[in-house]
């Protein structure tokens, strides 16, 4: 099984969706002034902000089309490494019996490709988006206020990673065991304010922000003195425009994709809480604690 899809990798990388990269595009207030950029109804758009650079990637989570997009791709690429078999298998009968003759280890026979063990990689992986730490919105002339304004297809996303590049090293940590999903609409610039500076509370297994950093490490800290106070709001050039606080809600477990650091967000007041390694959707639960009273009211109940 794992050299069948060792093997579909290349193909399947090939086939692999251009939609999100197609669409994603970073947004500069420059550009929306001077009429070169336009806000599109049809598209979504995530605003960003905080007192330094940022440097994460979202993952949009699959919806219909999606789903019915990598169907269609993994039944082309299955057709292929299907029809590429039959070369394969006699390309090594032909070296088998050339190995039995020389006295050599044959190399072993290549798995036939079935519907079980075929795989042309992870949906969820398909439509990312990455924000920062380049082509800001716009920033301050003292560079302690830095904005970005994505334009992404509409959807619902997840906070998948942050990233770094102290040392010109890259770095990450992929928040796999605990994250943030918000929605994005069409026509409505999302607000996630300063979150990633601000958003989360308190984890033992997250670093304390140093006094001093570079400005690319900013994105794997939270500044305690700040945690709690996360602060939304738009700058004139957009304020015209819908625009709503994102949403956020506590989202379980993700695949480490790229194999690096496995990590969780940190708790977030009100939205996401950890029982071990259980994610709390606190929100959820909030509401279904007001659920039954609203639905008594709603029938009648108790007159």
């Amino acid at each position: 099984m794992i050299r069948t899809l060792i093997a579909a990798s290349a193909l399947a990388a090939a086939l692999m969706s251009p939609t999100a990269s197609a669409q994603n595009e970073a947004v500069e207030e420059k550009n929306l002034l001077s009429g070169k950029a336009k806000i599109d109804p049809a598209s979504g758009y995530i605003f960003l902000s905080g007192p330094a650079r940022q440097w994460i990637e979202l993952l949009r989570l699959p919806d219909a089309e999606a789903i019915a997009e990598y169907e269609k791709d993994w039944a082309k690429a299955f057709a292929q490494v299907r029809a590429d078999y039959p070369g394969k298998l006699k390309n090594w009968e032909v070296h088998l019996l050339a190995a039995h003759r020389q006295g050599r280890k044959p190399r072993e026979k290549p798995i036939e490709p079935t519907a079980e063990n075929f795989a042309i990689g992870p949906i969820e992986a398909r439509q990312p988006v990455f924000i920062g730490p380049q082509f800001v919105f716009s920033k301050s002339d003292t560079s302690d206020s830095v904005s970005y304004l994505m334009k992404v297809k509409p959807g619902r996303y997840v906070v998948y990673r942050q990233l770094s590049a102290p040392n010109n090293g890259l770095i990450g940590m992929c928040f796999c065991m605990g994250t943030i999903a918000f929605e994005v609409k069409p026509g409505v610039i999302t607000d996630l304010g300063d979150f990633f500076f601000a958003g989360p509370g308190g984890d033992p297994a997250f670093p304390a922000r140093p006094d001093k950093m570079q400005g690319s490490e900013a994105g794997l800290y939270r500044p305690a003195s700040k945690a709690g106070t996360l602060t939304f709001g738009l700058p004139p050039s957009l304020r015209d425009y819908p625009t709503a606080p994102a949403d956020l809600r506590a989202y379980g477990k993700l695949d480490n994709f790229y194999g690096i650091t496995v990590g969780r967000m940190p708790p977030v007041a009100g939205v996401l809480a950890y029982d071990r390694d259980k994610v709390i959707d606190l929100k959820a639960k909030a509401e279904e604690a007001v659920a039954p009273p609203l639905e008594a009211a709603a029938t009648g109940a108790g007159n």
